[in-house]
C-alpha cells in the first residue's frame, strides 16, 4: 500500500469515528435484504476486552466500538460496560454487563424480524429489550442451563461458574426458559415441563444435578435482600435507572391481567395467578413497591447511596423510587414455601461449589508439592552434576599434568596461580609415566600390539583410533596345562568401544581369534583347517563401563602347555573422547587415556577346574591429540 493510500484510509477511519456508529448502519436495510444488527459500546469502566469472531487474541474495548455477530466481550473484576443494540429497522435494546462476565453475540440479524441471541457463560447482565414487538422478532439469552426467550422484557441474568447456578430475575415482561434436557423441580427428583414461564417480580434458580441427570429448577418471588447481596453496584444502579420504563411496562401488564381475570391460565393473567381482585391487588402492590424495596436494601448494604436515588427521581420529575419505604413484598404461604425452596437450592449449589474449591485446592497443593519436589530434585542433580564436573575437571588436569616435564609442570602451576587456582601436587608416590602393560602373577598379561604404545603416547589425528590388545599367557606346563580360558576386561564405555566388526570380519577374524599355543580356534561361520577349539564373546553393558567376556575351549586334542610367553588372542578396540581446548586444563586439545582392567583371566584344566585366576590388573594407554 502506498503512503498516499495509507493516509487516505486513515482519514476515512477517523471520519467514521467522528461521525459515530449510527452512520455505519443508517439506511442499511434499504441496501440489503440481510441487515446485521450491531452492539455499540455506549459507556464502560474498568478493564473490558473484546475478541472478534474467529480471532485468537483479545484487545481492549473503547467507546463507540462496534461488536458484530460472533464477537465476545469480557469484563474484569470491578468493571462494567453498557451496550446499545441497534439496527435500521428495530428499536434500541440496552445491555449492562457486570463485572467478571463473559458474553458472546451468537446471532445479530435484522431480516424478516429482529433476531438477537447472546450466550452468557459467566457473570451477570441487565437487559432492556425494546426490539421485540411482533411474532417474527426474537431475543434469546443462552446460559449453561437453558435458553431464555423474552418478549418486551426487562430482566437480569446471572451465571456463577463456581457453583453452576443460573439466576434470572424478571422486572417486567415475560420470559420463557427452555431446556433440551430433563427439567426437575427444586427437589431434584420430580419432573416438570422443559419450558417454564416467568412473570414480573419472579426469579428463576436452576442448576444441573451433580450427576448430570436433569436440571433442578425453582421459581419463586424474588428474595430482594439476597439478590442485592449477590448483584454488583453497576447492575443494581442500571435496574433502578430503568424504573420509569419498568413501571410503564408493569402497568400495561396489570391492565391485561385485569381484563383477563378469571379466564383460563395464560400469559395475560400471569399463568392463571390473577383470578380475583385480591390477586390483582397483591400483584399491583408488589409491582409498585419492588424497586423502592430494592433501593432501600441497596443503600443499607452500601451498594449505592441516596444521591443516586435522588438523581433518578429528579430525572423523571416524579418520585419513582421511595428508598424510605417500610413496605415489604406480599407473599402467600405458597410463595413462602417456594422462596424457601429456592434458598435451599442456592445453598446446596454453594456447598457443592465450596466442595469443588476444596478439591481443586487439594489438587493445587499436590501440584505445588510435586513442583517443589521436582525443583529440589533438579537442584540436587545440578549440584551432583557440578560436583561430577569438578571431579572430572580435576582428573583431566592431573592427567594433563602427568604428561608434562618438570619445567612444564612449574609453568602450568604458575598459570593456575594467575587464575587463583591451587597448584597441582601429585605427591612423590604418584607415577608420572606409563608402564606400557600389566602382568599379573607372571601367568597372564595384557599388552598393546604395537610396542611403541608402551613407551610413548598414541597420537590421535582424528576423532578415534584403532588399537589392539594382546593377551599373553606363560607358565602353563606339566600339571598346569590348560584346556580353555575366559577373559573379562572392563573398559570405559564413554571413551572406548570393542571393535566387533574387526573381530568378526571374514577377512580379519582369524588374525584376531586364530589363537596360539595349541588353541586353533574356528569362529562361527568360518572353516579353519585343523581347528580344535571354539570361542564365544559377549559384551555386558554397564552405566559407565562395559565388560568384554571372551571364552575359548578345546573340543579335540590334549591340554595345552605354554612355558614361555605366548600370544593367545588379539582384542581390537576403538578409543576416542578427544577433549576441546580448555584454558583451565591446558593450551592444547587433550584426549582422555584409555583404561582397561582385568576383572578376571581364568585358565581351566581338562576337568574344568581353575588352574590360575588373575584379577585387578590395569593397562593404561596414554593418548595425545594431534588435530
Amino acid at each position: 500500500m502506498t503512503s498516499k493510500n495509507s493516509r487516505t484510509l486513515l482519514a476515512v477511519l477517523c471520519l467514521l469515528l467522528a461521525i459515530g456508529p449510527a452512520s455505519l448502519f443508517a439506511g442499511a436495510g434499504k441496501a440489503s435484504a440481510q441487515v446485521m444488527r450491531v452492539a455499540i459500546v455506549d459507556s464502560m469502566k474498568g478493564t473490558v476486552s473484546v475478541m472478534k469472531s474467529g480471532g485468537a487474541k483479545s484487545f481492549n474495548a473503547f467507546k463507540n466500538m462496534s461488536l458484530n455477530e460472533g464477537d465476545q466481550i469480557a469484563t474484569g473484576k470491578g468493571a462494567s460496560v453498557v451496550l446499545q443494540l441497534a439496527s435500521d429497522d428495530a428499536d434500541k435494546d440496552t445491555i449492562t454487563i457486570g463485572e467478571s462476565s463473559q458474553v458472546t453475540f451468537t446471532k445479530l440479524k435484522d431480516s424478516g424480524g429482529t433476531k438477537t441471541k447472546m450466550s452468557v457463560w459467566a457473570g451477570s447482565l441487565w437487559v432492556k429489550v425494546k426490539s421485540v414487538s411482533n411474532a417474527s422478532d426474537q431475543f434469546e439469552v443462552e446460559t449453561p442451563t437453558s435458553i431464555m426467550g423474552v418478549r418486551g422484557t426487562q430482566f437480569f441474568v446471572g451465571v456463577d461458574p463456581r457453583t453452576g447456578l443460573t439466576n434470572v430475575f424478571l422486572a417486567a415482561g415475560v420470559i420463557e426458559a427452555i431446556t433440551s434436557g430433563i427439567r426437575l423441580k427444586e427437589d431434584g427428583v420430580t419432573q416438570q415441563d422443559k419450558s417454564v414461564v416467568l412473570y414480573p417480580t419472579q426469579q428463576l434458580n436452576e442448576a444441573n444435578r451433580e450427576d448430570g441427570e436433569g436440571l433442578a429448577t425453582s421459581i419463586s418471588i424474588i428474595d430482594i435482600a439476597n439478590f442485592i447481596n449477590e448483584a454488583s453496584s453497576d447492575i443494581i444502579k442500571a435496574i433502578l435507572e430503568d424504573a420509569k420504563s419498568i413501571r410503564e411496562e408493569q402497568e400495561r401488564m396489570l391492565k391485561q391481567a385485569e381484563e383477563s381475570m378469571g379466564d383460563p391460565a395464560s400469559k395475560e393473567n400471569f399463568g392463571g395467578a390473577i383470578q380475583s381482585d385480591e390477586d390483582l391487588a397483591n400483584a399491583t402492590d408488589n409491582f409498585t413497591n419492588m424497586l423502592s424495596i430494592m433501593a432501600r436494601e441497596a443503600i443499607e448494604q452500601k451498594k449505592i447511596d441516596q444521591g443516586t436515588i435522588d438523581q433518578i427521581n429528579d430525572d423523571a420529575d416524579e418520585q419513582l423510587i421511595d428508598s424510605n419505604t417500610k413496605a415489604a413484598l406480599t407473599l402467600t404461604e405458597a410463595d413462602k414455601v417456594k422462596q424457601e425452596a429456592a434458598k435451599k437450592l442456592t445453598e446446596k449449589q454453594q456447598q457443592l461449589g465450596e466442595s469443588k474449591d476444596k478439591q481443586n485446592q487439594a489438587l493445587l497443593d499436590q501440584l505445588n508439592q510435586a513442583v517443589a519436589k521436582a525443583k529440589e530434585q533438579q537442584k540436587k542433580i545440578a549440584e551432583e552434576n557440578k560436583a561430577a564436573l569438578q571431579a572430572l575437571t580435576e582428573k583431566l588436569e592431573k592427567l594433563y599434568f602427568e604428561k608434562l616435564t618438570t619445567e612444564e609442570q612449574a609453568k602450568f602451576n604458575q598459570s593456575r596461580g594467575q587464575i587463583e587456582k591451587q597448584p597441582i601436587d601429585l605427591g612423590s608416590g604418584t607415577p608420572t609415566g606409563n608402564t606400557g602393560g600389566t602382568t599379573a602373577s607372571g601367568l597372564a598379561a595384557l599388552k598393546f600390539s604395537q610396542t611403541v604404545y608402551e613407551t610413548s603416547p598414541l597420537i590421535v589425528t582424528g576423532d578415534t583410533a584403532a588399537i589392539d590388545i594382546n593377551v599373553v599367557f606363560s607358565g602353563f606346563n606339566e600339571s598346569r596345562a590348560i584346556k580353555g580360558y575366559q577373559i573379562e576386561i572392563e573398559y570405559d564405555n564413554l571413551t572406548t568401544a570393542f571393535d566387533e566388526s574387526r573381530f568378526d570380519g571374514a577377512s580379519t577374524a582369524l588374525g584376531y581369534r586364530a589363537g596360539g599355543g595349541g588353541f586353533v580356534v574356528e569362529p562361527e561361520g568360518q572353516t579353519v583347517s585343523g581347528a580344535n577349539s571354539v570361542d564365544d564373546y559377549r559384551i555386558v553393558e554397564g552405566e559407565s563401563k562395559n565388560t568384554l567376556v571372551y571364552t575359548v575351549a578345546k573340543f579335540a586334542g590334549s591340554s595345552v602347555q605354554m612355558s614361555g610367553e605366548t600370544n593367545v588372542v588379539k582384542l581390537p578396540f576403538i578409543v576416542s573422547a578427544v577433549m576441546p581446548v580448555n584454558q583451565e586444563i591446558g593450551p592444547e586439545p587433550l584426549a582422555l587415556p584409555a583404561k582397561f582392567r582385568i576383572k578376571s583371566i581364568t585358565a581351566v584344566d581338562a576337568a574344568g577346574n581353575p588352574v590360575a585366576v588373575v584379577k585387578g590388573s590395569e593397562l593404561t594407554l596414554q593418548i595425545k591429540s594431534n588435530r
